[in-house]
């Protein structure tokens, strides 16, 4: 039983790097496509979860309406279903279906997916671009929300390792996005200021929580593309 977790850590890993290697491969041949034309779950790993709050760009979680007709009715679906079912992981085509891009800070040893979307299956796989925030290679604020793991090196535990002038690269299908830290900062989970939008230059945030296993604040770097 003591290596159950160590066994799943590896399989929810190997998934993870299959995906990166697919997308990369991808990546490549689109590339290599251009030129032509022109003449990379983290699964049962143990994470610090977050609560990301509707005023962070809308997509925060709103608890249920509860009604004594609707109490009634999970009541009578307790008694029917005592036994909760547990949602299948993502599957490896889902990923690489929804991956972006692959986040890379080779500083802190970082490859990670970048997916859409900031509900808990996404970002037990993925860094997830928070909804109505700007996407990739635009001019403005494109804002990745990351998990945090208790484990060194794992997700984005060893972000506060970043220093103003690190590397930031991010590997889309049809280019390579180079960035350069020019801000890290700690916030209040209610500091909303890290999704102002930029009108000038193509901006990289992203920010986890801060300190591991409190989780109290946010640990925040921005980076500007080259």
């Amino acid at each position: 039983m003591i290596l159950v977790p160590a066994v799943m850590t590896y399989i929810n890993t190997k998934r993870n790097n299959d995906v990166i290697e697919e997308f990369l491969k991808q990546t490549e041949e689109a590339l290599s496509a251009i030129g032509n034309e022109e003449v990379e779950d983290i699964g049962d790993e143990e994470v610090e979860v977050f609560y990301i709050p509707p005023e962070l760009g809308g997509i925060g979680e709103t608890a249920p309406t509860i009604t004594p007709s609707s109490e009634a009715s999970r009541e009578d679906e307790t008694l029917e279903s005592p036994v909760p079912v547990k949602k299948p992981r993502m599957s490896k085509e889902e990923m690489l279906k929804r991956t972006t891009g692959i986040l890379i800070i080779p500083k802190i040893d970082v490859e990670m997916l970048i997916m859409d979307g900031v509900d808990e299956d996404t970002l037990r796989v993925a860094v997830g671009r928070l909804p109505y925030t700007d996407n990739l290679d635009e001019v403005g604020n494109c804002v990745l929300a990351g998990h945090r793991s208790y484990t060194f090196g794992k997700y984005l535990n060893r972000l506060n390792e970043l220093d103003i002038g690190d590397k930031i690269i991010v590997r889309t299908k049809d280019k390579t996005l180079n960035y350069t830290i020019y801000a890290t900062k700690i916030i209040e989970p209610d500091d909303f200021s890290i999704i102002e939008k930029n009108g000038d230059d193509k901006i990289l945030t992203v920010f986890t929580c801060h300190p591991p296993g409190v989780g109290s604040h946010r640990l925040v770097v921005q980076a500007k593309q080259d």
